[in-house]
């Protein structure tokens, strides 16, 4: 409001004051926009069927909850203004209901619309796929009298979401025409159904291509963990000329971590900082994250406290970067710093505080986050909490306490959490307990991994029992199950190179000369 008031020269007819809210609408300033509408009916302005729209709008996009009555006020407002009936108005009351998630009061808006163009029908469309209710939008799809491109794209985007990838390829085929939505939509559809190769295939074929298409590609060979194609395929779009976005790096640099390729995280770092990318959070998290994995703590600290914006993702990430590399205490300072900074820690936030306790062998400092955790930041623990909780207590060498917490726990303990028991009676040649463990996990298990059984025989070789050692060695053998290969992997002239376990050092060699 001291906005408007300090300004000398207001709008003075209808069409400025909604090039004024309009303004606000596209900065951002959703609020304001609002307060601009107030003002101008204390100066005596009526609304009219292009303000409207936009308020409605501008409410939508204020996350607000779905008994708030704001959006109630300004329906009210439309209907005593005469415009409540107007197709522009109508579509804007149906879009703002649904994004207040109440599907119903958007139906009833359709439904007595007495003019009902595509865009009224695209949206209602929409609000079915958003709705989650995918069969109900298929029957309203083939209701519908007039179909545009936007119609298409939402249904092939609606079987993408849910992985139905053969309904959207052949509402793709159908299609008269298609644009830049259209082939994003049906290379999702096969992203998200795992089909990489297909969604490859379609990519070479589009022919039209943004941002959104690369990462679409790019985030699917994350999920199917083709870390050295998540490279290749960002080398190729810097060569198409492709500008990447922040998805795009958090994407690349997430492949980076894994991968360990410090240098080319390096590269990416350049690139965030000349684009202006160094405060958005999701890449700070990913930056983060990159050098802890690629073993450079300091510059992991470095992007942390360079950010002057740090959400829970970021505090998340640097605590689990000091855990990995043993700073205990450090993490817990900061966890102290996190909290008088009045941000909230979530269930990611005590994972990495248990397991940087776990590996400084902080005990009494970890059963405690255990035991508040709920109590005072209302965080229930999960299973992951309480196989941190394991591994601290093995790592410990308090191997019965251990056992006794797994038996104690209301989730089925899971293969990490006895690898982790296992593991502890292995170093510390327990064999009272590692037989427990044994039976315990054999009574429940429909079949042994290979993991367990190499584990089993380990901790009997351990023990001096070479007999009971073999035996589950050669069980292990007879089953036909195949111990997964460890591999390492190194970059050398830009390119990344696997060794598996058990490469001859001479074949090793001939890829690096």
């Amino acid at each position: 409001m001291a906005l408007l008031s300090c300004n000398s020269t207001l709008p003075n007819d209808i069409r400025n004051w909604n090039n004024l809210i309009k303004n606000y609408l596209h900065k951002g300033n959703h609020k304001q926009a609002l307060i601009t509408y107030i003002k101008m009916q204390q100066l005596g302005f009526r609304g009219d069927n292009f303000t409207f729209p936009i308020l409605l709008k501008a409410v939508g996009s204020l996350n607000l909850s779905p008994n708030s009555s704001i959006g109630l006020a300004l329906h009210a407002h439309t209907v005593k203004a005469g415009f409540s009936a107007h197709p522009f108005v109508q579509t804007a009351l149906l879009n703002m209901y649904m994004s207040f998630d109440c599907f119903d009061d958007a139906c009833k808006v359709f439904e007595i619309m007495p003019l009902k163009d595509v865009v009224a029908w695209n949206s209602m469309l929409d609000a079915y796929i958003s709705n989650g209710n995918l069969d109900e939008a298929c029957k309203f799809f083939s209701s519908m009298p007039v179909k545009d491109l936007t119609s298409f794209n939402i249904m092939i985007s609606g079987f993408a979401k849910v992985g139905k990838v053969v309904s959207a390829k052949k509402l793709f085929d159908e299609m008269p025409v298609r644009d830049v939505i259209s082939w994003n939509s049906v290379i999702l559809a096969h992203v998200e159904a795992g089909n990489m190769q297909e969604a490859f295939e379609l990519f070479d074929k589009a022919k039209f291509k943004n941002a959104v298409t690369w990462n679409t590609v790019i985030t699917g060979f994350l999920r199917s963990k083709q870390y050295e194609s998540v490279i290749d395929f960002f080398e190729k779009m810097i060569k198409d000329k492709c500008r990447p976005d922040y998805v795009t790096v958090t994407g690349v640099l997430s492949a980076c971590a894994h991968l360990g390729l410090l240098e080319t995280g390096m590269e990416l770092h350049l690139y965030v900082l000349e684009h202006e990318l160094a405060q958005i959070p999701n890449v700070i998290t990913a930056l983060i994250d990159m050098y802890s994995k690629c073993g450079c703590i300091e510059n992991s600290l470095f992007v942390f406290y360079k950010s002057h914006i740090k959400d829970v993702y970021c505090w998340n990430s640097i605590i689990s970067s000091l855990a990995l590399h043993g700073y205990g205490h450090a993490a817990l300072k900061l966890f102290e710093e996190m909290k008088c900074n009045s941000v909230k820690p979530d269930n990611i936030t005590f994972i990495g505080l248990l397991s940087a306790c776990s590996h400084a062998g902080l005990v009494q400092e970890g059963c405690e986050l255990f035991n508040t955790m709920e109590q005072e930041f209302g965080v229930a623990p999960t299973l992951e909490h309480y196989a941190c909780m394991v591994d601290l207590l093995c790592r410990a060498q308090l191997l019965n306490p251990a056992i006794q917490f797994i038996e104690a726990m209301p989730f089925e303990p899971g293969e990490f959490i006895w690898g982790a028991l296992l593991s502890a009676c292995v170093i510390h040649r327990d064999l009272r307990i590692g037989e427990r463990t044994i039976k315990l996990i054999s009574a429940k298990a429909r079949y042994l991994s290979d993991g367990e059984m190499v584990m089993f025989s380990n901790l009997y070789a351990s023990c001096g029992l070479m007999e009971e050692a073999n035996r589950w060695r050669n069980m292990l053998n007879e089953s036909g199950i195949v111990k997964t290969a460890g591999y390492s992997s190194i970059q050398v002239n830009d390119r990344v190179h696997k060794f598996l376990s058990g490469d001859k050092l001479a074949m090793s060699m001939e890829i690096l000369i």
